[in-house]
């Protein structure tokens, strides 16, 4: 199904809004700091060295747990809700429509359980509190695959769109790889960037939104149509990191491929390449099964590599990206491919597409 993008929203490092977020991501702008938290290294004096990333400072600072997690989500929402040129108030608007949130599995091997609960039970309703949407809990749901939660989110949404159950979606991605908890997990994983181990992820810390909608009732509110998304298609990959394995590259290659039926060439893709050698090896090995039916650029857009490993959010920080490069008219053609891979496994593709003819749309 082929859903109008009629909405977006980002809080990131290099930019509080998706406008100046998406204008920095394309000059290529970074802003790493060294972050509260030691691992060895035999390359530094003192035998330990910082870790590098990317976190939210001045925002973020002093919260955690639920209270960070609304604190990123209300600002993308804010931000979204400014952008498409929303209120609050409007509640016939807003009583047809849904909330995906799109969060990471918990990265702690002790409280994992409780920490999801704890997510499960208390964060849509403070999120829907602090931005005061008037959203049926029915309308909401939480989910927690990681880096593919939003383009899941996305296919889950055009369902229920397609079916009539709703007129749109609200899809949120929200992540901190930045906390005590996290680097701790990933350190004891050997995933992090330092020292003498170049290859690996910097943690980051952001959130965007995507507001997408039935393209025949974006037409009739006369909404401003940023984009178009099709070709959504979800899949799984049969070896994933979470179990300490590469992956073969068939998942990614699978759900491409259905994404891009019919179609030989796109020029620019955005995917969640991070600097860790298992995805690149993955996209690598899925580019391989690729080449024979389709031609894709070599070279490709990574949100990382200004964002460092933004998680969950990094997603509809990619559909963001793709969006504004088409509104802009700085994309290199019509479509833009986006794809996702989750560290258990779960992988989508979707395609981003220009909208012709769409006046007042090049701010």
């Amino acid at each position: 199904m082929r859903l109008a993008i009629t909405g977006l929203g980002m809080l990131s490092t290099i930019g509080e809004d998706v406008i100046t977020a998406c204008a920095s991501l394309r000059a290529g702008l970074s802003r790493p700091a060294p972050l509260p938290f030691e691992v060895f290294s035999e390359d530094e004096e003192e035998g330990a060295a910082l870790v590098m990333g990317h976190p939210l400072k001045g925002i973020a600072d002093g919260y955690e747990g639920v209270g960070l997690y609304t604190r990123l989500a209300a600002q993308a929402l804010q931000d979204l809700m400014r952008y498409a040129g929303l209120t609050p108030g409007d509640s016939a608007f807003w009583r047809s429509t849904a909330l995906y949130l799109c969060l990471s599995p918990p990265r702690n091997d002790e409280l994992g359980s409780v920490i999801e609960e704890l997510f499960s039970e208390h964060l849509i309703p403070s999120i829907l509190g602090e931005v005061e949407l008037p959203i049926a809990p029915a309308r909401t749901c939480l989910m927690m695959q990681g880096h593919a939660s939003v383009l899941m989110a996305i296919h889950a949404a055009g369902e229920e769109i397609e079916a009539g159950r709703i007129s749109r979606a609200l899809i949120v991605g929200v992540d901190s790889l930045v906390g005590a908890d996290e680097l701790a997990w990933l350190a004891q994983r050997g995933r992090l960037k330092v020292g003498e181990q170049v290859v690996g992820l910097m943690p980051g810390q952001a959130s965007a939104a995507v507001l997408v909608e039935h393209e025949p009732e974006a037409r009739r509110r006369q909404a401003r149509v940023e984009a178009l998304i099709e070709g959504v298609q979800i899949g799984k990959e049969a070896q994933s990191r979470a179990r300490q394995q590469r992956g073969s590259g068939e998942g990614v290659a699978g759900v491409v491929a259905r994404t891009l039926e019919g179609r030989q060439h796109v020029a620019e893709v955005y995917a969640d390449l991070n600097g860790e050698e298992a995805r690149a090896y993955e996209w690598g090995t899925a580019l391989v099964r690729l080449s024979p039916a389709h031609e894709l650029p070599t070279s490709i857009q990574c949100p990382a590599i200004s964002l460092g490993d933004t998680g969950a959010a990094s997603g509809a920080i990619s559909i963001a990206a793709a969006v504004r490069s088409l509104v802009r008219g700085y994309a290199r053609g019509d479509e833009i491919l986006v794809w996702s891979s989750s560290d258990t496994g779960e992988v989508a593709s979707a395609l981003i597409t220009r909208v012709k003819a769409n006046p007042g749309s090049g701010r």
